[in-house]
């Protein structure tokens, strides 16, 4: 039978036909033994219509035939059920677009395109005659983008809209015994499309699991749990509103967990009741650190509900944030769904990864940006002990291209009912989940009505969590900074802190925070980062300012790293051995934000960046001091102690461990200190460190025995300090264009003109495979996109040595090479002047001492170094300075002081995008050799060292990773200093002090031609 499809998806009164009343979700079970393990596929009552499905797509709706309720799908593809179709690559069927900011259709509400891509789905499924007989069969979508259209047996059923939440239908009328034809017509675009412009890969589809629920006629409908702890904390009364959809009787068991009976109530209910428990003396309550959960079950017609539950209370006393009567700080990231092959879609196994991942670096909560995650995910926090701000799925973000601001659907009557209903179903499903802690509006949608409904329904139905508000936050700080410019508000604080609960920012600096909010008597709220230390590429670079502010400051609650996962679509000939990560724009996609959305801690495959570490040492739940020989652990926990961890110390001479003690558990109570003696007696010469390292000292579910939890280091001595070498002697003689300079075994030549060393030629073999050049140029990071355009500005990726005078002199012992040079390019005046002395000596090498002065009007610098291009087979790296990962000034907390191996091809971290990696600040030397053992020697006071296949100016001029060949020669900069790298991607501009920023510097180091690469480095040195 022809059937156009009706005008839902562009008509603002209509979000759902057909659909069912939200609700909490839960999933019936026919017996207890089924229920057991809280996993729904172990139900009779649900029928998983997961798998493979018959799929066409159409590049517009208007295209689709009127008779899709029943048109034949013979000859159609087949598309995995739940995924994005776009992933689907090579099918033609739409490609991926990446888009932050913009909409991806022109603006203009609620009209969406005519040429609206379109899938429709079809399978069939089977019911048997006595399952039709008692039961009523309840259809569930959990997440369809973005709008769909559902029939069944050829009959019109329902439409929806909101992305990320479920639907439900009541197919029964339509059902029948045997097999069933089930068809969805899924759109691109709805007019709800406005409210959905999250920072993400746009994808459409079936991206989450989809299922048959057998239900009986009367039946508990709603469930909200209430766990309230008493006054002190002692005990706790758990209740539950129940609403049926007739008369029913009820027996509801609240057991422990492990499943002793507690308290029990059997009730007739018809419509709606209350059931409370006796109180729980004493009780457990729920935390991150504790995540104790009791069960209710209950037993009503022939199904059986099982919930866990769990007892705590979450409130803001004098600007602080208590969880059950303790401060506590969230130490968080943003969590989009994101896989690399599946898109939006997040198996079950998926989302636990991700979580026993998080665990292991210890974070503790999670903001689910931006848009409700599938419902089994908030159990999984429950469980394992996460807090979630729980966030709507709503921001408008495009709306500032046309307004310079979000607000003008925010705060559109006609949008309100839009803006509520995405309140109510994220409320309504995830109410009973006590690792809710935070309700969130939305994100980037301005300021407004439609936000003031939905935090009023908010505190309305559920007074028992705070209310998240950033954009009505962010105004309350533009209040101020027009306060202080003397000008006089049209509103005021007032005005907007109503909707919210906690002053919430995304991206300030650390003195705008002090400013504003730590030390502003202005302030009523405590303060939280929704968005910091935004970790694109190479970063972030600054935690651990902003996590000083965190511990320094009670009301200051913590914040949520943007965000966990790089975002990416693989593609490529084999996505499984060899992906080839893409970005906006690769598929020809418009508009789109390029690489914005490679912005994660880990990698699409889940592979933790450094960036991830560097969090995890930030967060770490201890905290360590030393003075004098002895050890001072801090517990950093709010309510269990730390004898789950282990306490070890080595203490290691050069890099070279001497001594090592275990201490045991450790038995610190919460927020407790305790006091180890770890060191008497003499203290050795050289360069002492003590290594702390705290380890898990039983198995968890995210990490074995043995798991280090954090570390710490401390220098204890540094003594070691470089020989002062006599040069014995080196001769001097001239060639066409070049003084030769012999010293031992070593011949150099340096330019008359440029002043460079052009060769080293040690025991025969020539160790340089270009120029010695001085340079400021790094690949640019991710972070570094905002100062990037001053830097070419100025020319700096096309500096070059320009040599104004060199001379040479012969003394008795050395030769000394003096040139006079310059960093320019056209067609700006020299970036650098340089004063560069090169002494040459047997025994000596080669020692560098420069001079820089830098042009006034400049930026600061990317870096200042020597790249030293070193022939093919220069492969083993060791260096005594900070690693093993790599790490820079402002970005070192997972990193030590110590005698590391490693080698060119192994220092490379292979960022998406490709840009300056693999650093190592703080070196005293370094060699780079090939297995032969023939090499280079550096060695200064303290330097940086960066060792590839790749030079700077190579990785500069690609856009992915998988672009890259390696160069067969390995690039080495030693560098007087390299600027931090910071999170000014989206964050605040690098910090002062790790700013390559000085007008005028000294630099000096050394450099000796090596024969046998395994001599032992530290007989150059003093305190061996």
């Amino acid at each position: 039978m022809p059937f156009t499809l009706p005008d839902y998806h562009k008509d603002l009164q209509t979000l759902h036909v057909g659909c069912e009343r939200p609700h909490a979700y839960f999933i019936p079970f026919r017996t207890a033994e089924e229920a057991e393990g809280d996993l729904r596929e172990r139900s009779s009552y649900l029928h998983s219509l997961c798998g493979t499905w018959d799929f066409r797509f159409f590049p517009s709706v208007t295209e689709i035939p009127d008779d899709v309720a029943v048109m034949p799908m013979a000859g159609a593809d087949k598309l995995d059920v739940p995924s994005n179709w776009q992933n689907a690559l090579g099918r033609g069927y739409d490609t991926p677009n990446y888009t932050n900011v913009h909409y991806p259709f022109p603006y203009d509400p609620p009209h969406v395109p005519n040429q609206n891509p379109a899938g429709v789905y079809a399978r069939d499924f089977s019911l048997s005659r006595e399952e039709l007989s008692s039961k009523r069969a309840m259809l569930h979508f959990e997440g369809v983008d973005s709008c769909f259209y559902l029939f069944v047996n050829g009959a019109f059923v329902g439409y929806s809209q909101v992305s990320h939440m479920t639907s439900e239908f009541d197919v029964t009328p339509f059902v029948r015994a045997g097999k069933n034809q089930l068809r969805v017509v899924v759109l691109k675009w709805c007019d709800g499309s406005y409210l959905e412009d999250q920072d993400m890969f746009r994808a459409s589809g079936i991206f989450r699991e989809v299922y048959l629920l057998l239900r009986d006629e009367v039946r508990v409908e709603d469930i909200f749990v209430h766990g309230e702890p008493s006054g002190d904390f002692s005990s706790a009364l758990f209740s539950l509103d129940l609403r049926t959809t007739g008369e029913l009787s009820v027996r509801a068991t609240l057991a422990d967990a492990a499943g002793n009976p507690l308290s029990e109530r059997r009730e007739t209910v018809c419509g709606e009741a209350t059931l409370t428990f006796g109180a729980v003396s004493p009780a457990r309550l729920w935390s991150d650190e504790d995540p104790y959960l009791y069960r209710i079950m209950i037993e009503a017609g022939e199904e059986i509900i099982s919930l866990p539950v769990g007892a705590r209370r979450i409130e803001v006393r004098g600007k602080v944030v208590y969880l059950n009567g303790k401060k506590i700080k969230a130490k968080g990231v943003n969590r989009h769904d994101s896989h690399p092959l599946l898109g939006h879609a997040t198996p079950m196994e998926h989302m636990l990864r991700d979580l026993m991942l998080l665990k292991r670096h210890n974070v503790n909560m999670i903001r689910t940006s931006h848009y409700p995650n599938d419902p089994r995910f908030p159990a999984l926090c429950d469980q394992y002990g996460f807090y979630l701000c729980d966030e709507a799925d709503l921001e408008c973000h495009g709306c500032i291209d046309i307004y310079s601001d979000h607000s003008p659907l925010t705060n559109s009557p006609e949008w309100t009912e839009a803006y509520l209903d995405r309140a109510v179903r994220m409320l309504e499903r995830d109410k009973n989940h006590p690792s809710v802690i935070l309700w969130s509006v939305g994100n980037e949608s301005g300021a407004g009505i439609n936000h003031e409904r939905m935090a009023n329904y908010f505190r309305e139905r559920d007074g028992s969590r705070l209310v998240h508000a950033e954009d009505e936050s962010r105004r309350v700080f533009l209040l101020e900074r027009e306060i202080e410019r003397g000008e006089k508000p049209a509103r005021t604080r007032a005005d907007y802190e109503r909707y919210y609960d906690l002053d919430c920012r995304m991206y300030p600096s650390v003195g705008e925070i002090r400013k504003y909010y730590l030390e502003n008597k202005r302030t009523t709220k405590p303060f939280f980062l929704c968005e910091y230390s935004h970790a694109m590429g190479n970063g972030p670079g600054d935690l651990s300012l902003y996590w000083d502010l965190i511990y320094r400051y009670d009301q200051f609650f913590g914040g949520c790293v943007w965000e966990m996962i790089d975002h990416s679509v693989a593609a490529g000939d084999n996505v499984f051995a060899d992906p080839h990560y893409t970005y906006g724009g690769d598929f020809g996609d418009y508009p789109n934000d390029h690489c914005f959305c490679v912005d994660g801690l880990v990698y699409p495959d889940r592979k933790p960046h450094t960036g991830l570490l560097e969090l995890k040492q930030a967060i770490k739940p201890f905290a360590v001091s030393y003075k004098d020989g002895v050890l001072k652990i801090k517990n950093l926990r709010y309510f269990c102690d730390l004898s789950d961890l282990s306490l070890f110390c080595t203490v290691e001479q050069n890099g070279k461990a001497i001594a090592d003690r275990s201490f045991g558990a450790l038995n610190v109570r919460p927020q407790a200190s305790r006091s180890y003696r770890v060191w008497d007696g003499p203290m050795p010469a050289g360069c002492v460190t003590l290594n702390v390292s705290v380890c898990q000292n039983t198995e968890t579910p995210w990490a074995k025995r043995g798991y280090e939890v954090g570390s710490a280091q401390f220098i204890l001595s540094d003594t070691l300090t470089e020989r002062a070498p006599a040069p014995r002697g080196a001769s001097l003689s001239e060639e066409k264009g070049c003084f030769v300079i012999s010293f031992g075994e070593t011949v150099a030549r340096v330019s008359k003109v440029s002043g460079l060393i052009e060769s080293l030629v040690s025991n025969g073999k020539e160790m340089l495979a270009a120029p010695v050049t001085p340079t400021v140029w790094r690949a640019p990071t991710d972070n570094d996109r905002n100062i990037r355009r001053a830097w070419e500005r100025e020319e700096l990726h096309r500096l070059s040595v320009h040599g104004y005078a060199v001379e040479a002199e012969e003394k008795t012992d050395r030769v000394v090479v003096t040139v006079s040079a310059a960093l320019s390019a056209a067609p700006k005046a020299p970036a650098l002047r340089m004063a560069l002395h090169y002494t040459f000596g047997a025994a000596l090498g080669v020692r560098v001492d420069c001079h820089a002065d830098v042009r006034e009007d400049l930026p600061f610098l990317p870096r200042f170094g020597f790249l030293f291009r070193m022939p093919e087979g220069c492969e083993d790296v060791r260096y005594f300075g900070y690693g093993p990962h790599e790490n820079y000034e402002d970005k070192n907390l997972a990193s030590r002081l110590s005698f590391f191996r490693t080698t060119a091809t192994e220092n490379f971290e292979p960022y998406i995008r490709p840009q300056e990696n693999g650093a190592h600040h703080g070196c005293r030397f370094a060699d780079v050799a090939s297995v032969a053992g023939h090499g280079l020697f550096f060695c200064a006071p303290r330097f940086s060292l960066s060792v590839s296949h790749f030079s700077p100016e190579y990785l500069t001029g690609f856009g992915h990773r998988y672009e890259l060949l390696p160069e067969r020669e390995t690039t080495v900069i030693v560098d007087y200093r390299q600027s931090g790298v910071g999170s000014n991607s989206c964050g605040p501009e690098l910090e002062a002090p790790y700013r390559l920023a000085e007008k005028t510097f000294d630099f000096s180091f050394r450099v000796l031609p090596v024969f046998a690469g395994n001599q032992d480095p530290f007989l150059l040195y003093e305190g061996k």
